[in-house]
């Protein structure tokens, strides 16, 4: 089994995992990039009026700029103290890096204004170039988690308090940053509010073995969230994990649990929303995530392991060129009234794409899903429905004795689904069955099936396939 990186890891090793990592992702995403020569992103740069803040004073120790940097320990006085639009930088010395880290750092209690927000930013100290963001999580780590180390052979432990919490009177905040090793399963960022806590970015986080980067607790509910340009490798829990969601963008996110399994309760869900509405998933790659060793303990023969889950509570979600490989349970597993998903692809789940609700308007199109992978006692399906869905111009194709088509049971209990799936293909072993698991109905409309186009109303009874 995958254990976590040890504080003795060295860093260039850590680059050449992640490289890879990101190697893999620009061969599917970097396209959309280079057809339309975008330049990359602009990375925050401290200001006049900014606020310094490095490992230890130096000069006068007011913030002005980086000879007379605030100390690291005074970061928590910032935070209780920032006045809307103001921009703090924490910048530590490359050569000093990873700064080692137990136990909370930060709490932070102070809001910009919808016009101004606050900004907080973590980098490193570089010669010659001042402040510096890494751009993927093997570069200049910034911050390394101590104590609750794993050594190899043990199970990945979740122990360990968030770096910042962020408490009520929290809204209006701009963060990005840092690159960082290791945190546990409440997250390197901690949503703490007890209330709503509206209009937070985060960018350009670049972790490594983690329990979670960003967890948020019960009780905080968020409106008005972005999350772009971050990466992970090594996920117990996953990336991200909300309870309550509302008018939330996640974008150019590229997470690789890479199989570490927490055994238990410490089922991996990439990112993971239990209630909201109005969200969106663009460029997002989703891999490896896989908890067989909790079905092991649970004596259960269910694998687990996802990558993007919405619960039954949340609604108007849009997904767009989205990637999810080699999950032990569901890449795409969508509990959400209205779905809509457009070039995405997914290889290697047991259940590829999954739709629950019966919304008469869920669509998913121009998405590819192969190869589902069989587990113990577990099937796999390219595409699992338990509601109400139409496939439209989408590629379904199995391999060895596993069905394209599952129907399931939905979360309301419903017995029957409908999936209409108009143009495509669908290929797989005819000495298979074209649909599997419970009752259900199916429309083709122009579908190549195995290479022959088929047109027609059908019912699967359970047992067997009848035209109606």
């Amino acid at each position: 089994m995958k254990t976590t990186v040890s504080s003795s890891t060295p860093r260039d090793a850590l680059g050449a995992g992640v490289g890879a990592v990101l190697n893999r992702r620009t061969v599917l995403f970097g396209l959309m990039a280079s057809a339309a020569a975008l330049p990359g992103p602009v990375r925050a740069q401290p200001t006049d009026d900014a606020v310094h803040v490095s490992l230890r004073a130096s000069g006068e120790a007011d913030g002005r700029d980086w000879n007379n940097a605030l100390p690291l320990s005074r970061l928590n006085r910032l935070a209780a103290s920032a006045r809307p639009g103001q921009s703090i930088f924490v910048g530590l010395p490359e050569e000093e890096t990873p700064h080692p880290w137990s136990g909370q750092q930060l709490r932070w209690a102070v809001s910009g204004t919808p016009t101004e927000a606050v900004s907080l930013h973590f980098g490193v100290l570089r010669e010659g170039e001042a402040f510096h963001q890494p751009d993927h999580a093997g570069e200049a780590p910034v911050f390394q988690m101590i104590g609750n180390e794993t050594r190899p052979g043990e199970r990945p432990d979740v122990g360990g308090a968030p770096f910042v919490v962020f408490q009520e009177n929290s809204s209006n905040l701009n963060i990005s940053g840092p690159s960082y090793l290791r945190s546990g399963g409440n997250g390197f960022f901690n949503l703490d509010t007890g209330g709503e806590i509206q209009n937070l970015s985060f960018a350009d986080i670049h972790a490594v073995n983690v329990g979670r980067v960003i967890e948020t607790e019960q009780g905080t509910s968020v409106r008005g969230l972005l999350v772009e340009r971050c990466s992970a490798l090594g996920m117990i829990r996953g990336f991200a994990r909300f309870h309550d969601l509302f008018e939330a963008e996640f974008r150019d996110l590229d997470l690789d649990a890479d199989f570490v399994d927490g055994g238990g309760g410490a089922v991996c869900q990439i990112i993971s929303v239990k209630s909201g509405a109005d969200l969106s998933f663009r460029n997002l790659r989703l891999e490896k995530a896989v908890n067989s060793l909790a079905a092991e303990e649970r004596g259960s023969t269910y694998i687990q392991g996802d990558g993007l889950v919405l619960e039954e509570e949340t609604r108007n979600v849009r997904i767009e060129d989205c990637y999810a490989a080699d999950m032990g349970d569901g890449g795409f597993d969508l509990k959400s009234e209205h779905v809509y998903m457009a070039n995405c692809r997914t290889e290697r789940c047991k259940l590829g794409i999954r739709i629950w609700s019966h919304h008469p308007d869920n669509l998913i199109e121009n998405c590819v899903m192969s190869e589902p992978v069989t587990r113990p006692h577990n099937d796999g399906s390219c595409l699992w429905v338990a509601g109400n869905l139409t496939a439209r111009n989408c590629s379904l194709i199995s391999a060895g004795d596993m069905s394209p088509i599952r129907f399931g049971a939905g979360a309301d209990g419903t017995p029957d689904s409908h999936l209409r799936i108009e143009g495509g293909e669908i290929s797989y072993d005819e000495r298979e069955r074209l649909v599997t698991g419970t009752a259900g109905t199916l429309e083709l409309e122009n579908v190549l099936v195995n290479g022959v186009e088929t047109s027609g109303r059908f019912h699967w009874t359970g047992r067997r396939l009848r035209r109606r």
